[in-house]
Formats: structure tokens, C-alpha cells, sequence
């Protein structure tokens, strides 16, 4: 026995799968539950997302359709209505649940998810960064657009969106909402696992919006031209903040120096080689130069007045035999001495 949820999102499904709106496909996720369904839907043609395939992560709950599902960009796109940590549109009907009606259809939902991409809604932007950009600098905006649709077509193609630091690129994939990986099988909107090709042409015009390369030596990468003049766009075309840019050419043109011309020992400063020489010398001392003893302070107990004849005597002594020691040697006969 299903709930009244269930059977509502298996006849919105059904609807979904005979009759879609342009540009739009989902599907429930698992086989053995409906509440979660994966949707992806292109950029409308004529429009700066033209050939942009946006991944949506829909989560139903047993409210549906008293209230609305929870709405999540998979492939966030830098838009001024959408947030860059979780990927939540702002529409009214999602944020107000007083402005959402039992009549409104899966169709409805996506539909507007589509339009909101083009025609953007710059009053309350969640994104105030993007929004700045579109009132400021329309060709910078629309320049980081086609990123964003660059990136899609090759994360849709089974490539790599190319993105290293999600908080400061233009286009970023959530993980952190995303619906937790388990082995239940999955399917796509049409049961079977399909490959999307990209052709030549959209190719090459991606190429020419983002490649810094040249295709001859006057060549002029408009991109490059039109973020000369702001740090903030470069830092968020290069992937990394400019000193830590700057950091990493350093290194590698010291690494490039030292592979060309070998490490040679820079000389020691006046300074680090006087230290040494003094430290140097501390250490002799301690070897060379043991502590000197202090002497023995002298004992109370002990007289010296009376202790002076003493020596004196054993003075006079010392020099008497010194003196017969001497008178002996002169009375030697040296003709004995030789004969013996």
C-alpha cells in the first residue's frame, strides 16, 4: 500500500516521461524508492547558457504536494540566484511554502528553474558577487557564463570540469547535499547509462572562450583582455589568488635555474660568518680551557702565625744539605772516578 506521496511523484513521473518540456529529463534515482530523482536541464537556446546541461538533485518527503521538494543545483552555475556553497535557487514558491500550490506540476518546477537561468532576478540576489558582475560588467558576466556551460558539456561528456578551488570558480559541483552513494542500482531517464559527444564546433568555440594558448602569434584572447584589468576575475579564472600565483612561478623558475645551471651555495653574510667565528671559539675554550678551581677559603682552625716557623725551619734545612751536597761534589777526586 503506497502513500499519497508516492503515488503523486510516480504520476508525475509518468507525465514527465510522456510529454517533456524542451531541454528537460529526470528520473527517480534508485529503483526502489521515488523520492529522489535526478533532472537535467539545458540553457535556453538564444540565451548566454545556450548549451549548458545543469544537473538538479530533487528530494520529496511524504508532505508532497501540501509543500514543495527540496531543490538542489548538482552543477552550480555562477548565477546571481543560486547559492555557491549549496546550490539552492531562490524562487519564491521554494522559499515561501505559502506561495506554493498543489496544482503546480514537476514541469512547472523545472520550467522555472530553467528560465530563472536566463532571465536572472538581480533584487535579494544570493549571489551578490554574480549579480554585481551582470549590473557592472555584462561581457565579464557573460564571459564566466560560458564557463559554466564549458564546464557542464564536459562533465556531461564524462570529462573534467577542470575546477580547482569550488569557492572561487565560476561553475562548482556539490558533494555536500548530494544524496549519499549506496548500492542500490541507479538508472537514468532512460534505464540505460548513456555517453553524450560533443561536437566540433561547440568544441572549438569553448576552446577559443577559455584556451590562453594562441591559435597564431597576433591573436587576441578577448577573455584575457577583458579580466587585464581586475584581480578578482583573474583570480577566478586561474583558480588560485595572485600570490600564491606569483609563489608557485617563483619556485618553478628557481627549479628551472637549478636544472639549467646547477644549485650554487649563495655566500654568507659579514654578520652569520662573525657568529660563527665566535661560536667557534666558545667551543675551543670549553675544550682547551678547563674551569679554573677557586681555592679553598682557609679554616679558622687553623694558626697560621704559629705554622710560619715550621716552614721556616724546614727552609733552612733544605739549604744546609744543598750546601753539603756541594761541598761533597768539590772534594771528589776526578782522576778516581775516571779510573773506575
Amino acid at each position: 500500500m503506497f502513500s499519497r506521496a508516492h503515488l503523486l511523484i510516480e504520476r508525475e513521473f509518468k507525465i514527465l516521461s510522456k510529454d517533456p518540456p524542451w531541454g528537460i529529463e529526470a528520473w527517480p534515482m534508485y529503483d526502489d524508492t521515488v523520492f529522489e530523482w535526478m533532472a537535467k536541464i539545458k540553457g535556453l537556446q538564444g540565451t548566454p547558457w545556450e548549451g549548458g546541461i545543469f544537473k538538479v538533485y530533487i528530494k520529496f518527503d511524504e508532505h508532497y504536494n501540501v509543500r514543495p521538494p527540496q531543490v538542489l543545483f548538482q552543477t552550480i552555475p555562477f548565477h546571481p540566484n543560486v547559492e555557491v556553497s549549496t546550490g539552492r535557487p531562490c524562487i519564491d514558491f521554494l522559499d515561501d511554502y505559502s506561495l506554493w500550490h498543489e496544482n503546480y506540476s514537476m514541469s512547472v518546477l523545472l520550467l522555472s528553474l530553467q528560465t530563472l537561468l536566463s532571465y536572472p532576478v538581480l533584487k535579494n540576489a544570493v549571489n551578490a558577487e554574480a549579480a554585481s558582475m551582470l549590473q557592472t560588467s555584462p561581457v565579464s558576466y557573460r564571459q564566466m557564463t560560458q564557463e559554466c556551460v564549458a564546464a557542464s558539456q564536459r562533465v556531461e561528456a564524462g570529462g573534467s570540469p577542470q575546477v580547482r578551488q569550488p569557492d572561487s570558480h565560476a561553475v562548482r559541483f556539490n558533494q555536500d547535499d548530494a544524496p549519499a552513494r549506496s548500492s542500490r542500482p541507479t538508472r537514468t531517464a532512460g534505464g540505460n547509462t548513456r555517453v553524450s559527444k560533443l561536437s566540433f564546433d561547440d568544441y572549438h568555440t569553448t576552446w577559443c572562450g577559455i584556451a590562453t594558448s594562441k591559435t597564431r602569434p597576433d591573436a587576441i584572447n578577448p577573455f584575457l583582455e577583458t579580466i587585464r584589468g581586475n584581480p578578482t576575475l583573474q583570480e577566478i579564472h586561474l583558480g588560485v589568488p595572485r600570490e600564491e600565483l606569483e609563489d608557485q612561478m617563483k619556485k618553478q623558475m628557481e627549479e628551472h635555474s637549478i636544472l639549467m645551471y646547477g644549485k650554487f651555495k649563495s655566500q654568507p653574510s659579514m654578520e652569520s660568518v662573525r657568529d660563527a667565528k665566535i661560536a667557534n671559539l666558545e667551543r675551543m675554550k670549553k675544550i682547551y680551557f678547563p674551569p679554573r678551581q677557586s681555592p679553598l677559603p682557609p679554616r679558622d682552625d687553623i694558626d697560621i702565625g704559629k705554622s710560619l716557623p715550621a716552614l721556616q725551619a724546614n727552609e733552612s734545612n733544605w739549604e744546609k744539605e744543598v750546601d753539603d751536597l756541594v761541598n761533597w761534589t768539590n772534594n771528589l777526586d776526578s782522576n778516581a772516578i775516571d779510573a773506575t
